[in-house]
Parts: structure tokens; C-alpha cells; sequence
């Protein structure tokens, strides 16, 4: 059964990377990082997918990983499931920002993924109560700001600018939504970025004892009866061009199975 959860992960997340080594501030904040988006995605866990597990090993690209499994198959997905996955993307940048006092380029890809949710809800999916059900743009790779779309659609200014708008109010919402949040749980994300630091990764369980007020079952020990790692046993030293975030397998499909 060990195996085939390592195996899943490492298809899932990508294999893990422990030659990369990071100075104390940086696990901290991927760990905090981490931390935000678990705790937005269980608090708005009606609406979006359940969280599987949290992770600061390093995996393919990313630092650390929080990862999302649907429960069954989808072949769409409603307004409160993208306006949810919006928040749990803006997570990991608000928890930087309270509980590290900066901004880091570790967010980068999420901002990515909920720019894209976001016009693709205003251009594409007519889940914008302002601008009504219809399409903006031609096609998937057609962005929505500015000349572009005014030239390939003969759109006028004002009217691109209502769509600017629109996705700006959007990823706004869920933004202060996110941060809302994170705010009102700052004792459960202090415990579980210690966990984090601790353990390096937490199982969905463990995950709900901390979000239930208490402290996390230990790990258990692999089946070669080695211990689990924790931060004292962790490698020092740096890394670049490396960012935390959420599962990047979780791109949401284009055209019907939205």
C-alpha cells in the first residue's frame, strides 16, 4: 500500500527532489505558504475538491505541494467551485504576506492558474453577472486584454475594459475572501507550518485533527522501519527558480468538461 501511495504522488505531484536544499527561511515560507492554501481549501471544502495531502518536498518544479483529489469524476464545474479554487490559489500568497511579512515569486503560478479561471469565467463560460452570457475572445490562446481582443473581435475599448474589470473584481473577491480566512485561522496555520517544519508532509487526516484545534497523529514509519524525516535531519542551502504551490495537475479541461 506504501508503494502504491508513492507511486501515485510521484505522478500526481512529481518525484520528489530531496538534492534540493533551501535555507530555514525559505522552508518556512513554502511551509507557511502551504499551510494557506490547505487551510482556505478545508474551510471551503463545500465547494471545492478535498485535500489529500500537504507537502514541502520539493516535487518537479515546485517547493511544496498542497494536493486537491476530487471525490469522482466531474465534467463541469459550477461558479462555486471556481470562485472557491480562485481563494484556495490566493492562499499561499496571504500567508506569506501575514505571518512572513513579504512577497516572493513563489506565487507566480497560482496567479497564473487564477488569472486564467478568472477570464475564462468572464470570456468564455458567461459567469459574469455584469456581462451576461456570451463570449469574448476567438480562441483558447486569445488574450482578453487590450489591442488583442479589440482588433479580433472589434470590440470596442469600453467594452474590453468592462472585461478587464470584470476579472480584476473576481480574483479581488476571492482574494479578500482568501484572506478573510486566514486571518480568522492564523492559531491552525501556526500549527500546521510547525507540523510541516516538522514532518514535511501531512496526511489528510492529520490535516483534520489541525483543523479541528489539535495536534496531528505522528507519521508513520516507512516500511524499511526508518523514521520519518523531520527539519533537524533537513539538508541547508539554496535553491532557484523553484516556487510552492497547488497541485499543478489540477488544470481544469477546456470546451464541455469545464
Amino acid at each position: 500500500m506504501e508503494e502504491f501511495e508513492l507511486a501515485k504522488d510521484k505522478v500526481l505531484m512529481g518525484a520528489e527532489r530531496r538534492s534540493i536544499v533551501m535555507p530555514e527561511n525559505e522552508r518556512m515560507n513554502t511551509a507557511y505558504h502551504e499551510s494557506g492554501h490547505t487551510v482556505v481549501a478545508k474551510v471551503l471544502s463545500e465547494y471545492t475538491d478535498p485535500v489529500h495531502k500537504v507537502t514541502i518536498i520539493p516535487r518537479g518544479r515546485a517547493l511544496g505541494v498542497t494536493m486537491q483529489l476530487p471525490e469522482e469524476d466531474r465534467y463541469s464545474h459550477n461558479r462555486e467551485y471556481l470562485s472557491a479554487r480562485i481563494a484556495v490559489l490566493m492562499g499561499g500568497r496571504i500567508a506569506e504576506e501575514i505571518f512572513m511579512e513579504q512577497m516572493t515569486t513563489g506565487a507566480a503560478n497560482d496567479f497564473e492558474h487564477a488569472t486564467d479561471l478568472a477570464q475564462k469565467m468572464v470570456q468564455r463560460w458567461g459567469m459574469s453577472d455584469r456581462l451576461g452570457p456570451r463570449v469574448y475572445g476567438d480562441n483558447d490562446s486569445e488574450v482578453f486584454l487590450g489591442r488583442d481582443m479589440v482588433t479580433h473581435r472589434n470590440l470596442s475599448n469600453a467594452t474590453a475594459e468592462e472585461v478587464d474589470k470584470e476579472v480584476s473584481r473576481i480574483i479581488e473577491e476571492q482574494y479578500d475572501r482568501a484572506r478573510s480566512i486566514i486571518e480568522e485561522h492564523r492559531q491552525i496555520i501556526e500549527t500546521m507550518t510547525k507540523n510541516l517544519l516538522e514532518w514535511e508532509t501531512l496526511e489528510s487526516d492529520q490535516i483534520a485533527q489541525i483543523m479541528a484545534g489539535g495536534e496531528p497523529r505522528p507519521p508513520a514509519p516507512s516500511s524499511d522501519g526508518d523514521p520519518p524525516t523531520t527539519d533537524s535531519d533537513a539538508e541547508s542551502g539554496g535553491a532557484a527558480n523553484q516556487k510552492p504551490g497547488i497541485n499543478p495537475n489540477m488544470d481544469l479541461p477546456t470546451g464541455h468538461s469545464a
